[in-house]
């Protein structure tokens, strides 16, 4: 397995690095796998005096690369591969996510290790995200830790948000071989969508809504979602155990926003990674919008993003669980 820590190496976040220093350390006991340090170098971020400077200091690269290991004596991470500089010319987040995206596709990469300031409002209006752009071009997962991330060391406790749809089937294969490396157990967990809007309203009668060509109440369509949810959750449940890795489940019919849900289970269920997927349906398909970024930089745990293009090319890089 080959994981890429993206570190911003230069900027004032230790307390965002030594949670992802911490991180890195759980899954490399884990998973034994080669961690590459990289920075992404944008051109004339590195300003060098004119005068009395060894030659070879005139390498920007160079320099970097030696200044980036004096930052990572910091961090005690002696497992750690010989860190790497990324010149770019890039002045845009996406243009320097799009250079590590194919950095990382190049060199065969499992994952990317990245931090999240969460920053609000006008702060990143201003400044962007780095780590959000990433989501959009990276073709491998994205391993999030954001700046309010209490849980870095051991994963026990997986949740997987699933529409249990084959899309979903596929991504969950890759979840179970994650929960195994790590004996971890998973909490899958389903938000109803609210039907739209009612097409009968009277006064004298509840609510109908169209619902899959049918005129249904509100608790008839609860009704069946739970139902056939439920009967879901247990073919996974069941898929799970057969590959050894335990799991429950939980179907949320408040129709409240999923972020909101999401956040809400890691602190009530003791979660200590969330895997979300980039698929289509009206879970997945917010994804790369709002709910995702208010999670990332809400959560108290690290956020694994299986991102659209890793699901549009997918080769499982950990292994091949039959689907039940």
């Amino acid at each position: 397995m080959r994981i890429i820590w993206a570190m911003d190496a230069f900027e004032d976040n230790k307390e965002l690095n030594q949670k992802m220093a911490e991180t890195l350390s759980n899954l490399f006991e884990r998973t034994r796998a080669e961690i590459e340090p990289l920075y992404l170098l944008r051109e004339n971020e590195i300003v060098l005096p004119t005068y009395e400077v060894p030659t070879w200091v005139t390498d920007h690269s160079r320099t970097a690369e030696s200044l980036f290991r004096e930052v990572l004596e910091d961090y005690n991470l002696p497992f750690l591969q010989e860190p790497h500089v990324i010149p770019h010319a890039s002045q845009s987040h996406s243009g320097a996510a799009e250079v590590l995206s194919d950095y990382a596709l190049r060199t065969k990469a499992d994952m990317i290790v990245v931090g999240s300031h969460g920053r609000q409002g006008f702060q990143r209006f201003i400044l962007g995200s780095f780590a959000e752009s990433l989501l959009l071009q990276s073709e491998v997962p994205v391993y999030v830790v954001g700046a309010q991330c209490t849980h870095t060391t051991a994963i026990k406790n997986i949740l997987f948000p699933t529409e249990f749809g084959d899309h979903s089937k596929d991504n969950f294969r890759h979840v179970l071989e994650f929960a195994k490396m790590f004996q971890a157990e998973i909490t899958l967990f389903h938000a109803v969508a609210r039907p739209i809007e009612s097409l009968f309203d009277l006064d004298t009668r509840p609510k109908v809504y169209n619902y899959k060509g049918k005129m249904l109440t509100l608790d008839q369509i609860l009704e069946h979602q739970v139902e056939h949810q439920t009967q879901r959750a247990h073919r996974w449940m069941d898929w799970a155990l057969k590959e050894g890795v335990p799991a429950s489940f939980r179907v949320d019919t408040s129709f409240q926003a999923i972020d909101k849900l999401i956040l809400e289970s890691v602190d009530r269920d003791g979660i200590d990674l969330i895997i979300m997927e980039a698929q289509s349906g009206p879970m997945s398909a917010a994804i790369l919008g709002s709910y995702t970024r208010n999670i990332v930089r809400a959560a108290h745990c690290p956020v694994y993003v299986l991102t659209r293009h890793f699901y549009d090319h997918q080769e499982d890089r950990f292994a091949d669980s039959p689907a039940p």
